[in-house]
């Protein structure tokens, strides 16, 4: 009569030790697919900051605040997280063409007082936020 109870609370452990671990990853899965600008970026604290055709999924972080241009074209950007440029106060070009974007945040760009030219063509975007 043990051996059934046992058998039961084992497999409900191994269930629930499941449902966390696949919470914890849904939870932190930007964290784990963010890549630091420095392993895959040159000059990440220069003027010019070139991450183009790097196969990036998502923005990388630790971009210096000087950037006054920003390569991030021929990449596999999907989506541009709310807020994700708000420190590059100073970018004056910001190059995001050919990626897999299909929608912009609204207010992506606000902080981006100094921007001149903005590169998004070769996207699958079919609006611009208002």
């Amino acid at each position: 009569d043990m051996m059934p109870k046992m058998a039961l609370s084992r497999g409900f452990h191994f269930h629930v030790v499941l449902l966390v671990a696949a919470l914890v990853n849904s939870h932190f899965r930007t964290e784990v697919n963010a890549v630091n600008c420095t392993a895959v970026c040159d000059d990440c604290l220069a003027e010019i900051v070139s991450c183009y055709s790097r196969n990036l999924e998502s923005v990388p972080t630790g971009i210096g605040a000087q950037a006054k241009q920003l390569y991030l074209d021929q990449n596999q950007l999907s989506d541009l997280p709310t807020g994700i440029f708000d420190h590059l106060t100073n970018l004056q070009g910001l190059y995001l063409y050919q990626n897999q974007l299909s929608a912009l945040p609204k207010r992506i760009f606000d902080h981006l007082t100094n921007l001149r030219n903005l590169y998004l063509y070769l996207n699958q975007l079919s609006a611009l936020p208002t």
